[in-house]
């Protein structure tokens, strides 16, 4: 099955289209690069990583905001389940200030078949 990928783009008259795997990806990097409250038709939709402080990110509390994207991710990506977040420096952060990448695991149903998933995001 094809699924819509993101951003949408219309190309020769269709849009660009994707497979279930990167339909997860897409739809889990939107969860996490949207601020809730930011989209008026569904203002719960999105995490509130972009609501912490840049030294809450750092500090020992980061159990909680990995609870917190978590949470938003089962919230918002039913497909997905047994969901881990974990954190690293994104050792490329020229262009980004945060520097901080959210690795993302679980599993999926792919028809019958179990399947893995992970896919590593660069914030900020």
């Amino acid at each position: 099955m094809d699924y819509l990928s993101l951003p949408l783009v219309m190309r020769d008259g269709y849009l660009a289209r994707c497979d279930l795997n990167d339909s997860i990806k897409y739809s889990v990097g939107l969860i996490l690069s949207t601020r809730v409250g930011s989209i008026d038709f569904n203002p719960e939709f999105g995490c509130d990583l972009w609501d912490k402080e840049y030294g809450d990110l750092y500090a020992a509390n980061k159990a909680e905001v990995r609870a917190s994207l978590r949470n938003a991710i089962d919230n918002f990506e039913k497909r997905l389940y047994n969901v881990t977040v974990s954190f690293g420096v994104d050792e490329e952060k020229t262009t980004r200030v945060l520097g901080i990448t959210v690795k993302v695991t679980g599993n999926f149903m792919d028809g019958k078949e179990e399947k893995k998933f992970s896919a590593s995001y660069n914030l900020g």
